[in-house]
């Protein structure tokens, strides 16, 4: 098995919705970078998505209408309270519960498709 070489300024581990829109942030700004991907294609399981006002003004200033895809095929959540535990300087404690934000909810397989549709490549 020979091995290439590649020299890259910048590698995007994971090729999800947080590294496709960093690496067309990247473009934009005329930075080249390399995407990596474990999965060998689109996958149709993964873990539902939640998504607040500030994660449609980052979808929306990517410019390709996935912001208004996903508001499209999603569900509007009426109320969440987040009853896990998370770990905050080594002590458990309670998460925020959202109140007064509009929180939408959907499946990673669902945003990939509405960003494909949006035309990202």
């Amino acid at each position: 098995m020979q091995l290439q070489e590649a020299v890259e300024d910048i590698v995007v581990v994971g090729a999800g919705l947080a590294g496709l829109a960093t690496a067309l942030g990247l473009h934009r700004k005329g930075v080249r970078s390399l995407v990596l991907e474990s999965s060998p294609a689109l996958r149709t399981a993964g873990f539902a998505f939640t998504a607040w006002k500030n994660a449609f003004r980052a979808l929306d200033a990517l410019g390709l209408g996935v912001g208004d895809k996903i508001r499209e095929q999603n569900l509007q959540a009426q109320a969440l309270r987040v009853m896990s535990f998370v770990y905050r300087g080594g002590r458990a404690g309670t998460g925020p519960d959202g109140a007064g934000e509009p929180v939408r909810l959907q499946s990673p397989p669902q945003i990939t498709h509405s960003a494909l549709d949006s035309g990202a490549d």
